[in-house]
């Protein structure tokens, strides 16, 4: 796997102090400033009181984050000792109430949209439809939006969920003469998890997924992208620190049909997010090593208002998007995010 040059590497450098200055200046978490502690029951009553029908009794809303509670942690409310809740119970806390209103969907993936630059974009995909011209704008607005809901909640009775989830990616070369619309990613997908678990390389388990993945670029010959794949992944709790491990089989095509041949190269078979919120600022860096080469992500994010947060992103490496698999792409971004993957409330 093949890394980035001396260059790349003082830009990283430089987009990560930057960030880290605004953190260590960010006032922290438990300053004399801060609310006062709750239990995770007091967070989950105060959660479940903004968002519930005017009817609703304490005494039904009580009862409901008991069974939040013991879902999402793996234990009695009882036995939950008051302490601050960590980013990762917030966020799991956060989805099962949502998962109990009526026409509510959720944040899956981060949402953003960006303005981008890109050092060296990837022509040679169009090279036939203007040969000898440059045909990509270094400058790229890139957006996703990431969802999902619950299909099948308590599955059997267990404390195991069915749920769907739509994440969409684009490259929008705006300032080009026709503003199109480079690449986009689709992907759904539906997935089984079950939630908590036991300690796992000095984390607590939070949850732990497995479903069916199916990524394309809607496009046809010879642009066109897809590959499907069965997704395993677990998500651990380090308190201000949290890890997101996937691994995947993909799905094999005949060689007349696969769009994507070597796909493992630059793929491989998994990934590692990491994400850090130790205030208000949340960090997350993302490796994803292929058998030959791999690519990396790094993020960072800050409330500006309730509703958005400023958001940075660098990537560089291969497999950013699917018809840029086999070539390496180096980015920079800035703009606006409505959620990150961990973040303090």
């Amino acid at each position: 796997m093949k890394f980035p040059t001396r260059h790349c590497r003082c830009l990283c450098a430089a987009f990560l102090a930057s960030a880290f200055c605004c953190a260590v200046n960010a006032e922290p978490v438990d300053s004399g400033d801060a609310a006062p502690s709750h239990s995770l029951m007091e967070n989950c009553l105060l959660k479940s009181m903004a968002a519930a029908a005017p009817d609703t009794t304490i005494g039904e809303l009580r009862t409901e984050c008991e069974h939040i509670i013991a879902k999402t942690s793996d234990k009695k409310a009882e036995d939950v000792p008051a302490e601050h809740m960590t980013p990762v119970q917030e966020r799991m806390i956060d989805d099962q109430i949502s998962y109990d209103r009526k026409f509510v969907i959720s944040a899956f993936q981060p949402n953003y949209f960006l303005g981008t630059y890109s050092v060296n974009p990837n022509e040679k995909p169009f090279e036939s439809l203007s040969p000898g011209q440059d045909i990509l704008d270094n400058p790229e607005v890139k957006f996703q939006v990431s969802i999902k809901a619950p299909v099948w909640r308590n599955m059997f009775g267990t404390n195991n969920d069915l749920i769907a989830a739509y994440t969409s990616t684009s490259w929008w070369q705006v300032t080009s003469n026709s503003a199109a619309f480079r690449e986009t990613n689709y992907q759904p997908e539906i997935f089984f998890r079950h939630y908590g678990g036991p300690k796992f390389l000095g984390g607590e388990v939070a949850a732990a997924d497995i479903g069916f993945n199916h990524q394309s670029n809607g496009r046809g010959e010879p642009l066109s992208r897809s590959w499907n794949r069965i997704i395993g992944r677990f998500y651990l709790d380090y308190d201000n620190i949290a890890v997101g491990i996937r691994t995947w089989y993909r799905l094999p095509e005949d060689a007349a049909n696969d769009d994507n041949p070597g796909m493992y190269r630059y793929y491989g078979y998994g990934d590692i997010t990491v994400a850090y919120a130790p205030n208000k600022n949340t960090f997350t860096a993302m490796l994803r090593p292929g058998t030959q080469e791999g690519g990396m992500e790094l993020t960072w994010s800050y409330p500006i208002t309730n509703a958005f947060r400023a958001y940075a992103q660098y990537w560089n490496g291969y497999g950013e998007s699917l018809l840029d698999y086999d070539a390496r792409i180096e980015r920079f971004g800035i703009g606006i995010a409505l959620n990150d993957w961990l973040q303090r409330n």
